[in-house]
């Protein structure tokens, strides 16, 4: 391998990828079996029902699939001969049926109508609650009303009551220990990606049942080759009563929180809340305008501008420290927004788009004080007083669009859009004292303060193609992910630091300086996959991925030519305590970085599939290219890597199955871990990365046992 050049490694990955791909010509599926389950009473869809064939006088099931949120099933592979075909869902009763399958003939049983069990309607009349808590293979469902909420309580008030499922301060949810990285509503996207805005803001009272469910990623669904890339997800069927027309929810509360002693009312400290939502919805369409605003810590969404403008700050003052804004003090957030998801084009479309305003104000006073034990005896005492205020500002739009050209022909797309500024002031008093049997001394004083403002954006989605290829397994699919951003900083930091030595000032340290910083990223990352059946249960999957990626950070800072300490003190402002000219560069704390990588991944993948076994063996080779100029000095670096990759499976019952997957991949070092620039915005904590890391190799093994 070392004597591979990298050069023919990428020409020899590119020959292998297109041998393996045949041409051929893209017939219609014939062995196949579908229907359509539906309610025989409503002639509503019947999802997630369980269908399985039977081959005759056989004991377990040949096959089986569970119908999709339109009740469609579709079974593929089926091979000539006869067949009993079982339907089952709880709540109907089980439907059964025999199929005799041809070579070269598909069957299409069109609309299956499954009947209520009338016993189990009868046992839910009386009880009006049912089972609490039904699971099915990969999905958990929660009866609604078998959990207690108020009129007035939010999605996130019913969460916190299930079984394994937690939700935090921020809205974000866990469920079994995973993260819920979306929630929808009946199979529909409701504000893509961020299910702290549906946890916060959907009205408990109008779900009838949460289902988390463990989705394995677009593309391994469709190709049948497992990625180890699952999510989980919640999805949420709303009441009958609420799919009929326009419904909402308002609620609103005041308060005040208790005086401490000495106080009054009037000092302040109101606490306020309220929260609004309108929406219609039916079979095919899901409107919802939700509206939010607080002074409580109950921040109802995903704050975008924020997170990007804290990532511009660094280290800052108490950024380590878990102080100054790092979910402590009042915030006060805000936010209007809409969504809307359709299904169109007779069931071959689902289209979502949305749009968020949103803004959150951080404020923090903080006194503090924190004593260390000394080998000796001696105990160092530090005191800190300050405020830290933050503003932040955003807009969000996104839509996902699926469409169904064919039986054979599908494309996934999702792109977002962000932007948003924000700006923040910091300011810290200090003192560290030095306790020993001579008495206390100080060993230093001073303060610290950092403001500045800031604008961003992003952009970024991710588009797949998918095409089948006439014979059952036979795929071809193209996944392409981008993104790209800027962001945009511009600020003071200035800090006195007086030092002592038994008693007496031995020096100080006066930082005054005025930082332009920006930064900006750009990545695509493709994948091509392509799968073909050996024989029944044994199935190839070839793959080459290739991404590029190029990040370009700028900090220009400059130190005041304003010499006095005093006059920097006594000035209203940061601008005016920096003085009225531009400064003069510094270069020690100034860097200008350019990083780029390009990764080119390619890979087989052996999978053998029966009944309840699976295991899928294969391994990729992995060259890497890496550029990188830090402040004039250029550093490459071109690696190639292998790694293998495995999983097992094995499925006990239906409900209980063991899960294991093996990956391991190569990374680059993010930009601050390879700027070799001092960050002294907190004088007590100056930190700085390393230009010559290379990228790094990981292993990773997830384990799933239920």
């Amino acid at each position: 391998m070392k004597s591979l050049s990298f050069k023919a490694a990428v020409q020899f990955i590119a020959a292998a990828i297109f041998m393996l791909v045949p041409t051929m010509a893209s017939a219609q599926g014939t062995n196949i079996v579908k229907m359509v389950l539906v309610d025989s009473d409503t002639e509503e869809p019947v999802p997630f029902a369980t269908v399985s064939l039977t081959k005759k006088d056989a004991k377990e099931a040949y096959k089986y699939v569970l119908s999709n949120d339109r009740g469609e099933v579709l079974l593929e592979g089926v091979k000539k001969g006869a067949y009993t075909l079982k339907a089952e869902m709880m709540g109907y009763k089980e439907y059964v049926t025999s199929i005799t399958k041809e070579d070269g003939k598909q069957v299409d049983l069109g609309q299956i109508r499954m009947a209520p069990d009338a016993r189990l309607l009868d046992a839910a009349s009386v009880s009006a609650v049912g089972n609490p808590v039904v699971v099915k293979k990969d999905t958990i469902e929660y009866n609604a009303s078998s959990f207690k909420t108020t009129d007035n309580d939010m999605l996130e008030n019913l969460l916190k009551k299930l079984p394994g499922v937690e939700v935090a301060a921020d809205g974000s949810v866990t469920a079994n220990g995973q993260t819920i990285k979306k929630i929808t509503i009946d199979g529909k996207t409701f504000f893509l990606d961020d299910p702290s805005l549906a946890s916060k803001n959907i009205p408990a009272k109008i779900v009838e049942k949460v289902k988390v469910v463990e989705k394995k990623s677009d593309q391994a669904m469709f190709t049948g080759f497992d990625d180890g890339e699952e999510e989980t997800i919640i999805d949420l069927s709303i009441k009958p009563g609420m799919m009929n027309g326009w419904f909402g929810s308002v609620n609103a509360g005041g308060g005040h929180d208790v005086p401490q002693k000495g106080m009054s009312l009037k000092d302040g400290d109101y606490r306020y809340q309220g929260a609004g939502m309108v929406g219609r919805f039916t079979e095919d369409s899901q409107i919802s305008i939700i509206l939010n605003g607080n002074n409580t810590n109950n921040r109802g969404f995903n704050d975008m501008a924020g997170n990007m403008m804290r990532s511009m700050r660094g280290g800052g003052m108490g950024q380590g420290g878990g102080g100054w804004g790092q979910g402590n003090g009042i915030t006060t957030s805000y936010m209007a927004g809409a969504n809307g998801a359709f299904t169109l084009c007779d069931g071959d479309m689902d289209l979502a788009s949305n749009y968020l305003f949103n803004g959150s104000r951080n404020s923090v006073k903080e006194t503090s004080n924190k004593v260390t034990y000394l080998d000796g005896g001696d105990r160092l005492i530090y005191d800190n007083d300050g405020f830290s205020n933050t503003n932040s500002y955003g807009h969000r739009f996104g839509v996902r669009l699926e469409h169904k050209f064919s039986e054979n022909t599908s494309i996934l797309f999702e792109p977002q859009v962000n932007f948003g500024n924000g700006n923040y002031v910091q300011w810290s008093d200090f003192t560290t004292d030095r306790q020993s049997t001579a008495g206390l001394n100080p060993n230093n004083k001073g303060f610290s303060g950092n403001s500045g403002d800031n604008n961003n954006w992003t952009t970024s989605g991710f588009l797949l193609l998918r095409q089948k290829l006439g014979k059952p397994g036979r795929t071809l699919s193209v996944h392409t992910r981008y993104s790209f951003s800027g962001n945009k900083l511009n600020g003071f930091n200035q800090s006195l630091t007086r030092n002592f030595s038994e008693g007496a000032e031995i020096g100080e340290e006066f930082v005054n300086q005025r930082i332009d910083s920006k930064s900006q990223s750009q990545s695509i990352d493709a994948r091509m996959s392509y799968t073909e059946p050996i024989t029944e249960h044994l199935g190839v999957e070839a793959s080459y991925s290739y991404r590029w990626n190029r990040s370009y950070s700028n900090k220009d800072t400059y130190d005041s030519d304003l010499g006095s300490i005093d006059q920097a003190i006594a000035a209203a402002s940061a601008a005016s305590a920096f003085g009225s000219g531009a400064g003069v560069l510094n270069t020690t704390y100034s860097n200008d970085i350019l990083n780029r990588a390009v990764d080119h991944r390619a890979g087989l993948n052996l999978q053998y599939q029966k009944d309840k076994f699976g295991v899928q063996v294969g391994a990729t080779i992995n060259p890497t290219d890496t550029h990188n100029e830090t402040n004039g000095n250029i550093y490459d670096s071109k690696v190639i890597k292998w790694a293998p990759q495995a999983m097992l499976k094995y499925e006990f019952s239906e409900n209980s199955d063991f899960f294991a997957f093996y990956r391991g991949r190569s990374s680059q070092p993010s930009t601050s871990q390879l700027m070799p620039v001092p960050d002294n915005s907190n004088p007590l904590s100056v930190s700085f990365g390393n230009p010559y890391l290379q990228p790094y190799f990981s292993h990773s093994i997830m384990k799933v046992k239920l």
